[in-house]
């Protein structure tokens, strides 16, 4: 069917339609290139931020209950959780077996635990870890690195102050400084 005389054509073809899909399919798949080289860094950057956050919430929560609460660090598995002082009754638990922990947090695909540090010069990098928080939030002096299989580019290290238990990220690996008689 032909159009009238005078009438104007509305919509578009096929043809017209399928090159603004061809063009957007283009643009789409570069911009997601760009995107995957971010991606790793948003991953330890997030795993840093949320690991951090769990630490927080397990020091204000020992000072305002009044009792010791720990994060256990799972270097093997690259996970973590919140150890509680209380056991499956809620009541204190008498044996450090019998505490309950909370859900475990994994680290994001690509992301893991590279060592951790003490100021006594102790490195962990297999097993288990335990963090604790005393009444005051006090804990100790650490750095956990966390490592990224993109490269070293994108390492972090969180540090957690021994007097305040207040946490910090740096991009990086960063240890403790040792004091020497020469410091003096």
């Amino acid at each position: 069917m032909f159009p009238k005389p005078g009438s104007t054509r509305a919509g578009f073809t096929l043809v017209e339609i399928s090159v603004v899909v061809l063009i957007l399919a283009l643009m789409l798949t570069t911009a997601t290139v760009r995107l995957d080289s971010y991606l790793p860094a948003s991953r330890g950057e997030s795993a840093a931020r949320t690991l951090l956050s769990t630490i927080d919430l397990a020091r204000t929560t020992a000072v305002s209950k009044g009792v010791v609460y720990q994060v256990e660090l799972d270097l093997d598995k690259k996970r973590y959780r919140i150890l509680t002082p209380y056991d499956k009754d809620g009541q204190l638990a008498r044996d450090p077996q019998d505490q309950r922990g909370l859900n475990w947090v994994e680290l994001p695909p690509g992301v893991f635990f590279g060592a951790i540090l003490s100021l006594s010069g102790e490195t962990i990098t297999e097993g288990s870890y335990f963090l604790p928080f005393d009444q005051r939030g006090s804990s100790e002096e650490i750095y956990i690195q966390i490592e990224n299989e993109s490269g070293e580019n994108f390492a972090l290290t969180a540090t957690i102050q021994a007097l305040t238990g207040g946490s910090s990220v740096k991009q990086g690996r960063f240890g403790p400084t040792l004091v020497t008689e020469q410091d003096f």
